[in-house]
């Protein structure tokens, strides 16, 4: 009895080793295939088997390298959107807002017909020129170069890329805004003119105690014991564009950070200031034909959320009122930490009324040295170290 070769056995067979098949065709021409799910999978022909076992080792290792898409060769426009959903239970609103803004109003116009295997770190490189020059703050840049850098660094690990496209671009220097920082005087004009406005105690917590713009204006009755003396912050509210809906709406939501969640004991002069906003309020709701009652501490005059926008046109009023510059209205929270630094309170205490996650953020960041600071430092530097007098 003749024998038959190795590779005759085999011919009409299928060969597997492991993932993958290898096996020889009616045309003695030798098949490497993997599947990439979902369906579909990837064949390349040889000469020799061995050539064939070689090719499905090579496949399989770009396959789980990522070099191979395992479902739909997808676009950025239909992996970011992707992301999005994916990631949007991970992420309170207000963030999950942020980034579909950004993402889909600034990333997928320019970039979203790419096919995700096919971008390059060029790409990103010209767009971010290009914002650039619009222009578009370094800052803001950084901020959507985050984005993007984190939603592929996960298609990396999904297998969808074998390497992150973006993680080698060239950034914007992050550029430190100026805060301007009010001398005693200056406070002191600032409060006096918030005193005949209707959010006088709304300025002053914010000015005195650092807390958000989001903060206060999500604050609720519920959240201020005035026997107590104390507000407790565990809530935010912002107002952007549903990317559901593509409408404009007020997104209540959980605070900025962990750190962000504190219960801060008020100053007398602040519990006498909500004593008198809660009778001003009561008032205006006696007087209103509709109320909605949200129990804000701070609402309209139907009781509804006030829009950060007219909040910024009353800030502006004030600073006009009191000679000032303009300023943005976060400017208050590095006031509050520069003048609760003058009355020489201590690091962790500022870090904690702030809800700062970090003390490096309230020294570093929050952390500013106005002319006079400096005047009083060589003061005493004087009385600690005496002119010698001349002989």
């Amino acid at each position: 009895m003749v024998r038959k070769k190795k590779d005759e056995q085999e011919k009409p067979q299928r060969r597997a080793r492991g993932e993958g098949s290898v096996f020889e065709r009616e045309d003695s021409r030798w098949v490497a295939r993997i599947s990439l799910g979902g369906g579909k999978r990837k064949e390349e022909y040889y000469d020799s088997r061995g050539e064939a076992e070689r090719a499905r080792r090579r496949m399989l290792n770009e396959r789980d390298g990522g070099k191979l898409v395992t479902q739909r060769d997808q676009t950025l426009e239909e992996y970011l959107n992707y992301w999005l959903e994916t990631t949007r239970l991970l992420v309170n609103e207000t963030t999950h807002i942020m980034r579909s803004n950004y993402l889909r109003g600034r990333v997928i116009p320019a970039l979203g017909h790419v096919k995700l295997r096919k971008l390059t770190v060029e790409m990103f490189q010209k767009l971010y020129q290009e914002w650039a020059k619009e222009p578009l703050s370094p800052n803001t840049i950084r901020l959507i170069h985050g984005l993007v850098r984190q939603a592929l660094e996960d298609a990396v690990r999904w297998k969808k890329l074998a390497y992150n496209p973006v993680q080698h671009a060239k950034l914007p220097k992050a550029k430190r805004p100026d805060i301007p920082i009010l001398t005693k005087e200056q406070v002191e004009r600032v409060l006096e003119c918030a005193h005949e406005m209707k959010l006088y105690a709304l300025f002053r917590m914010a000015l005195l105690l650092g807390i958000r713009q989001g903060e206060l204006l999500g604050l609720k009755w519920s959240n201020v014991d005035l026997e107590a003396a104390t507000v407790k912050i565990d809530c935010t509210v912002s107002y952007g564009k549903d990317p559901d809906t593509g409408k404009y709406r007020f997104i209540e939501g959980d605070p900025k950070t962990k750190a962000s969640r504190r219960v801060i004991p008020l100053p007398q002069d602040i519990v006498k200031a909500l004593h008198q906003h809660r009778e001003q309020q009561e008032a205006m709701r006696a007087c209103a034909a509709h109320w909605e009652d949200r129990g804000l501490v701070f609402c309209t005059r139907t009781g509804n959320y006030i829009a950060a926008k007219n909040i910024r046109v009353m800030f502006d009023r004030l600073l006009k009122m009191a000679g000032l510059e303009h300023m943005k209205f976060h400017a208050l929270r590095h006031n509050a930490n520069a003048i609760l630094r003058r009355m020489k309170i201590d690091a962790v205490v500022r870090q904690q009324i702030l809800g700062h996650e970090k003390i490096d953020m309230t020294d570093g960041t929050y952390g500013h040295a106005t002319q006079e600071d400096l005047r009083e430092a060589v003061q005493e530097l004087d009385q600690l170290f005496p002119h010698l007098e001349e002989e």
